[in-house]
């Protein structure tokens, strides 16, 4: 009988003018292929061949053919299937036979091209749906006692964190949590009566891995030891696991009381059959990213990776589990085909480079398919190549849509119109790719090439509604920076750095077309002039909702603090600021300025203060807007004198939830930063931290995500 094995080949077949690769069975220890294998495809096939002699089928010892009909496969060599040689003194037959032939061939031919069109819109729906992990949880941020949650509105002030799980397995017993500390969750009661039905189901994915042993998956063997270093303490000390039994079921009696909400006697009936869980569409799951509280701008979800497995399917894994389901038997052929067109391939760091290739037809569709089907390529380097136009686009769809890639290099790439003449050459441009984020920097040199690769990146962006760009690429041309802006609408998010030029402000905050809704401007804003024309930019936009300002260097001009305060208090659509404020004494106006914001307007949401004299009038504003507002969220102090009952005051809004972060830093904000990005903080806990308490819970709050 046929036994199936995890390494089966595949064997050449050539009918007439097509070649296919069919795949061969174990029969009885004998790798075979066998006919009727060979007729789905071809069903004229009687005969086959290799090297011209036709090729007896396997039979017993007494002659009998073998049921199924089979040759031993030579996966060396090319099969040739060949139809049987008829006679008949009716020609009329022999016409009529052939054209049967010719529409088995067709239909056949037909099937395989629905097939194949239907694998790609699986893919293709998969990949706009799922932006996001589709697994994920919440838990109390820190330990409460449900006896004392009486009411419904207390259940909801509670500070939750949502968990995401890597989908490393169609198990549930299998899986385990995300790498990362968790992301706190902006407007919670929002939150839990949007997705309760859909929360109660993973929440019971949650409960069985609990119950098997814990988040972690100690059975996976030396992957379990670096995915466990990374997994938050909580999940993996056995002292927490009582502990996070009771946070389970505190969250398993929230969705109760939701659900009793939604099933009381006015509850419509959609609000009724909404309650008892139905799976969630992908704007849904695209939306939850604006209910977590970011706090280090590289959208990591998780610290997962979105790959392309080999049947199609998209799915979230973390970066052990991404290097295991993204190989299958596959990769090899895919790697020998790279490096048959010119290519490197570096197994330990899957990095491609492609070096003075002139990519043609038949390497493209050879790339896509591969990267399609899930060939991992972290990195792709292409210097001094060429391809045609058309070819650039198909190719250029796949690695930004559809791939793993994670970033792409191009220098010096030739861009070919149909005649074959250079139409345009990228000189340097390296785009990164991170879930939902796309980066793009070029030489901080303009060339048109650049601009027209840029161009196309857009183009055929489908899925990054994030994009970071650097205006020093674009100065004096401004003009076309806005034109590729407008010709995206999928973007949403707009990170730019050195924008300290006017015409680049305008292109970005006069957009007509794109629906931008959060801007982040770094290393910007320097010249009073400048920042004076962005606050009366942002008085005629209508359409952004978040502004970040969160400069590493931090805004000290007391005129232009007011000036955007006074600016935002009134606006239509901003509702969230993120600021980075230095040098604020008592009583000057940037103090006068910050709390008038914080006491009577709620657009404040994260604020980073240093090298300042902290007052206690200021401390009031602070816990006002945090304690009594819930709008202040994320609060930072870099090098700032703060007095000790004031930080033990504003410590206890962390404690019970109302301050979701709080850190304080004896050195600048600069150099903490410089610190993280060399990696020289371990990771879990910062030793410039000052704290009166030093608990643990502390720690944990300012760990790195």
């Amino acid at each position: 009988m046929a036994q199936d094995t995890h390494n089966r080949k595949s064997q050449t077949v050539k009918f007439r003018d097509h070649i296919v690769d069919i795949q061969t069975v174990i029969i009885n220890d004998i790798e075979c292929l066998r006919l009727r294998d060979v007729q789905r495809i071809f069903p004229a096939v009687q005969i086959l061949s290799i090297d011209n002699v036709h090729q007896a089928f396997l039979h017993d010892k007494h002659g009998n053919d073998l049921e199924p009909l089979r040759i031993v496969a030579r996966v060396d060599k090319v099969v040739e299937a060949v139809e049987s040689m008829k006679h008949s003194s009716n020609d009329t037959d022999d016409k009529l036979d052939r054209m049967d032939v010719k529409l088995d061939h067709i239909v056949a031919n037909t099937q395989e091209i629905l097939r194949q069109i239907a694998d790609v819109m699986t893919q293709m729906y998969e990949l706009h749906e799922f932006t996001t992990p589709r697994y994920f949880f919440i838990l109390p941020a820190k330990h409460s006692d449900m006896m004392l949650i009486d009411t419904v509105q207390n259940w909801f002030q509670t500070h939750y964190k949502l968990y995401f799980l890597c989908e490393c397995s169609h198990d549930p017993r299998q899986m385990h949590v995300a790498p990362h500390d968790g992301y706190s969750i902006k407007k919670g009661r929002d939150f839990v009566v949007k997705y309760a039905p859909y929360l109660r189901t993973t929440l019971q994915i949650v409960q069985v891995l609990l119950s098997a042993g814990g988040l972690v998956i100690p059975q996976l063997g030396n992957a379990a030891k670096v995915i466990n270093n990374a997994v938050p303490s909580r999940f993996q000390e056995s002292k927490y696991y009582k502990d996070m039994q009771q946070q389970l079921e505190m969250v398993d009696n929230l969705l109760n009381k939701v659900d009793n909400q939604g099933n009381h006697a006015g509850a419509s009936v959609t609000d009724k059959q909404k309650s008892k869980g139905t799976p969630l569409q992908g704007a849904e799951l695209r939306e939850i990213q604006t209910y977590l509280e970011r706090v280090d701008d590289k959208r990591s979800l998780g610290n997962l990776y979105r790959i392309v497995t080999a049947d199609g399917h998209v799915r979230w894994v973390c970066r052990e589990h991404y290097d295991e389901a993204s190989y299958n038997n596959e990769m090899s052929k895919y790697i020998n085909e790279f490096e048959a067109m010119g290519g490197k391939f570096n197994k330990k760091t899957k990095e491609a480079f492609i070096n003075q290739v002139n990519t043609t037809k038949e390497n493209v569709e050879m790339m896509c398919k591969a990267l399609g089907k899930g060939f991992n390529i972290v990195k792709l380097i292409c210097r001094e190549c060429s391809i045609d136009e058309d070819h650039l686009e198909k190719l250029l769809d796949i690695i930004i849509n559809r791939s793993s890639i994670r970033c792409l290099n191009m220098g010096s790439v030739r861009v070919r119109n149909f005649f074959g003449i250079t139409k345009y050459t990228c000189q340097e441009m390296v785009a990164e790719f991170n879930n939902q984020s796309l980066k793009v920097r070029f030489s901080n040199t303009y060339y048109d090439g650049n601009t027209l690769m840029f161009t196309r990146f857009l183009l055929q962006n489908k899925i990054h509604k994030n994009l970071n760009l650097s205006a020093t690429d674009f100065l004096w041309h401004e003009s076309d920076l806005r034109r590729f802006l407008e010709s995206n609408a999928v973007l949403t998010d707009l990170a730019v750095e050195y924008s300290n030029n006017i015409d680049i402000l305008n292109s970005i905050l006069s957009l007509k077309t794109n629906a931008l809704q959060n801007l982040k401007l770094t290393h910007s804003l320097c010249a009073s002039p400048t920042f004076s024309h962005f606050c009366e930019l942002l008085k005629k936009n209508k359409k952004l909702l978040e502004i970040d300002l969160m400069d590493p260097s931090g805004l000290n001009d007391d005129a232009c603090i007011k000036l955007l305060l006074d600016t935002l208090k009134d606006h239509k659509s901003i509702k969230h600021l993120s600021l980075h404020i230095r040098n604020i004494r008592p009583a000057d106006q940037k103090e006068t300025s910050l709390m008038k914001s914080l006491q009577e307007h709620g657009f404040i949401s994260r604020l980073c203060i240093s090298s300042s004299l902290i007052s206690r009038e200021f401390i009031e504003a602070l816990l006002y807007a945090s304690k009594e507002q819930s709008t202040l969220t994320y609060l930072e102090f870099y090098n700032c004198k703060v007095k000790k009952d004031d930080k033990a005051e504003m410590q206890s809004l962390y404690d019970n939830g109302s301050l979701p972060h709080l850190a304080f830093y004896e050195e600048p904000r600069w150099d903490v930063l410089l610190k993280e990005t060399n990696g020289s903080l371990n990771r879990g806990k910062r030793s410039s931290i000052v704290t009166d308490k030093g608990s643990s819970d502390f720690v944990q709050l300012v760990t790195l995500v």
